[in-house]
């Protein structure tokens, strides 16, 4: 009886699976930009802790942007920095009139403390659109440009991100993990998103609303959260019933560095799955697919010892449904086809990528930038 419940929860997994993989197909397939001659004044905001090592490398791109710097500010949220960064934003600042720097209070006493840096820079912040990335992202000087036409009917615009590996041959296997994954990620986003599902965003490319913003009390609903300044809010701008659009143009993406190592990958990742305990409350579909997904990727293992053709058809299934959808969204996003062979390495890896990533994300056990 355990086993015949075990293969029918694996069954109805799959279906659920199979259900929101076409839904993210035909996402991807019909997503497109808007086309608008509105320019707001925007605001630009990142949240920075000791990042001397990229923090002229992103703010040399945000300051020669092709929108005109009349048109938007820049604040970096200096949070508690102990290396040589407020002192390359100031270098910057006394150059670039739009470029500001604001210190960062009360680290210590906040659960979470991006969404206090973040919190203190909107406060200060000119702009009608919010626009935030990391300090260790790198984008095209046309962003601001492609990202603020979706803002035509939008309250928030969710932006791609990828890792940025020039030489794929010499990346790691974490790397190519960490590329794999996040772009499996983002497609699945944007195809949920074109089909009015609100699943995951990265605050690494991610705008907003100032007045949504505050319309949905900005951080204060999930400032327990130590983590999700991104997903969660999204969660906030859904339930408050406010319009949400994924940004297609190419100019639009943004890239950040790789990890080294795994160790670094299943910290950040653990990090990131610790906001998935909360998405039954936040989005209760988003945790119903995330469920589906676990179900189907650790349970034929489990059915091999009794059920194996049940095992077999769920990984030929699932094989077939995931490579069909990820051919097309590589191709949506301008992908390099041939990093698509990495597809049966990233298969055999997620049970335990899985299984490690829950497991720290369910005990919090992942740590910060210190």
């Amino acid at each position: 009886m355990t086993w015949l419940l075990m293969t029918g929860i694996s069954i109805v997994a799959l279906l659920i699976y199979l259900f929101y993989l076409q839904l993210f197909y035909r996402g991807i397939k019909n997503g497109t930009d808007l086309i608008t001659y509105r320019k707001p004044f925007v605001s630009v905001i990142v949240a920075a802790r000791n990042e001397e090592r990229n923090i002229v490398r992103l703010l040399t791109v945000l300051v020669n942007q092709s929108y005109s710097n009349k048109l938007y500010e820049i604040i970096i949220a200096n949070d508690g920095s102990t290396d040589k960064t407020e002192e390359l934003i100031n270098q910057f600042s006394q150059k670039w009139n739009n470029l500001h720097l604001v210190n960062v209070s009360g680290r210590e006493n906040v659960t979470s403390p991006k969404k206090n840096a973040l919190s203190q820079a909107i406060a200060k912040a000119r702009g009608e659109i919010i626009l935030t990335t990391d300090a260790d992202c790198i984008m095209s000087k046309y962003w601001l440009e492609s990202m603020l036409p979706n803002f035509e009917d939008a309250d928030m615009v969710i932006g791609y991100s990828r890792t940025q590996i020039t030489q794929w041959d010499q990346a790691n296997s974490a790397q190519k993990f960490e590329h794999f994954d996040f772009a499996a990620m983002f497609l699945a986003a944007a195809g949920a998103i074109v089909n009015n599902r609100y699943f995951s965003c990265s605050g690494q490319n991610l705008a907003y609303r100032k007045s949504a913003f505050e319309y949905v009390g900005g951080f204060e609903k999930i400032k327990h959260l130590i983590s999700g300044d991104d997903v969660n809010l999204m969660q906030l701008f859904r339930k408050a019933n406010l319009t949400i659009r994924f940004a297609f143009n190419p100019h639009s993406f943004v890239f950040t560095h790789p990890i080294d190592n795994w160790q670094q990958l299943f910290n950040q990742r653990g990090r990131w799955a610790s906001n998935m305990k909360w998405q039954l409350g936040l989005n209760p579909e988003f945790f119903i697919y995330l469920s589906s997904a676990f179900l189907i990727v650790i349970m034929p293992y489990i059915l091999l010892f009794k059920y194996w053709w049940v095992a077999l058809f769920i990984v030929v299934t699932r094989i077939i449904g995931e490579f069909r959808f990820l051919k097309i969204g590589f191709n949506k996003f301008a992908e390099e086809k041939n990093r698509l062979n990495f597809y049966l390495l990233w298969f055999i890896l997620q049970p335990v990528y899985f299984i490690v990533v829950a497991f720290k994300g369910a005990i919090d056990q992942f740590s910060w930038k210190k």
